[in-house]
């Protein structure tokens, strides 16, 4: 690990709750929760690669599918809340990227969540695996 690896702070998306995205017993509607974590990862991505899911696939030509998603359930939601998810690095492989997620209101963990995503090259219709590209993957190494 590097120094500047061990000294960087968690990172954390923090977003307002809508009404909108509850169903009608006024929790946040269950599928939301995925939503929520790939935008708190399009942050990180942008917070840490200079580049989001867009930016990294329009301007890199890199696609970033996901292949694995877990979530687990650990308290509602609700509009008046304020979610705060942080996203770590679990693991970088040579062509993928194992990510935890934690959503937390206040002190109160929300949501658990891990994400597992490939590195692909392609134009959009043929995907072909690639490593993890040698500028990204210093910024992407496991949290401590």
């Amino acid at each position: 690990m590097t120094d500047a690896a061990a000294s960087r702070a968690p990172f954390v998306h923090a977003r307002q709750v809508h009404f909108g995205e509850c169903d009608p017993a006024r929790i946040v509607y269950t599928p939301r929760f995925l939503d929520f974590a790939m935008e708190a990862v399009d942050a990180f991505f942008r917070e840490r690669l200079g580049a989001g899911f867009y930016e990294l696939n329009a301007d890199h030509g890199i696609g970033t599918p996901f292949v694995r998603v877990e979530l687990d359930f650990r308290s509602p939601v609700t509009p008046r809340d304020v979610l705060a998810t942080e996203v770590r690095v679990a693991r970088l492989g040579g062509g993928s990227l194992h990510l935890a997620l934690t959503g937390r209101v206040g002190g109160r963990v929300a949501f658990e969540s891990r994400l597992v995503c490939a590195f692909v090259a392609g134009d959009g219709t043929a995907m072909r695996p690639i490593r993890v590209p040698d500028r990204f993957r210093g910024a992407l190494q496991p949290d401590p």
